[in-house]
């Protein structure tokens, strides 16, 4: 509801910025959109538990809403975890459908198969790229061949991220989370012990957003 709200109000102004370049209020909800309904063609339905593990970058704040938008709950993770310690979390929560930087997609795919992860949804951060850094990224030179291999990589066995991105919208009248409904599973840092996932409710979560904005009226 949050988002949709800052969608109405500020629907020309820009919602993220990734090096130069912008998404409005308005694509970023409608793109929240159509991945919820490209997640819910893959099966995703209210209770699911959907892992991210991905960096900072704009498919990153879409997948968020889109999870949450179904009802289903957010895991998130570290992109640099190795297999074992991915593992490790994986079993504890149960995740079956997991949205993945591309670099990351392989370590995924080597889980364990009775963990019954049946879908995989690649994410190419460089695809929200300007248009020249892209084409920077393309030239056939050594220096723009490593950086290009350091931010993407080829997956077999994968649905494209831009794929959910081309579905249709979610209507708005699918069913919407309850304020008690879990979004969140956060796993503790493990210091002293094995990480442990925190539930945290949509309500929680409206609620810290509240005491940031009382925090900072001005904003």
């Amino acid at each position: 509801d949050l988002l949709d709200e800052s969608v109405t109000r500020w629907s020309g102004r820009d919602a993220i910025s990734f090096f130069g370049a912008t998404l409005t209020y308005r694509e970023l909800g409608e793109r929240v959109a159509r991945v919820a309904n490209g997640l819910k063609s893959l099966g995703v339905k209210a209770g699911d538990r959907v892992a991210l593990v991905m960096p900072n970058a704009p498919q990153h704040v879409i997948a968020f809403y889109a999870v949450l938008r179904l009802g289903a709950a957010v895991v998130e993770h570290n992109p640099l975890y190795t297999r074992d310690e991915l593992e490790v979390q994986f079993r504890d929560h149960g995740a079956q459908v997991v949205i993945a930087w591309d670099k990351m997609a392989p370590t995924i795919q080597a889980l364990p198969k009775d963990l019954g992860i049946h879908s995989v949804i690649a994410v190419d951060v460089t695809r929200a790229m300007p248009f020249t850094t892209r084409l920077a990224l393309r030239l056939p030179v050594q220096k723009a061949r490593e950086s290009r291999e350091k931010l993407t990589g080829k997956t077999t066995g994968t649905v494209s991220f831009a794929k959910l991105e081309r579905s249709a919208a979610l209507p708005g009248s699918h069913p919407r989370p309850a304020k008690d409904d879990l979004a969140c599973l956060q796993y503790t840092s493990g210091t002293t012990g094995t990480p442990k996932g925190a539930m945290i409710t949509h309500a929680n979560l409206w609620s810290n957003a509240r005491q940031g904005a009382a925090w900072m009226p001005d904003f």
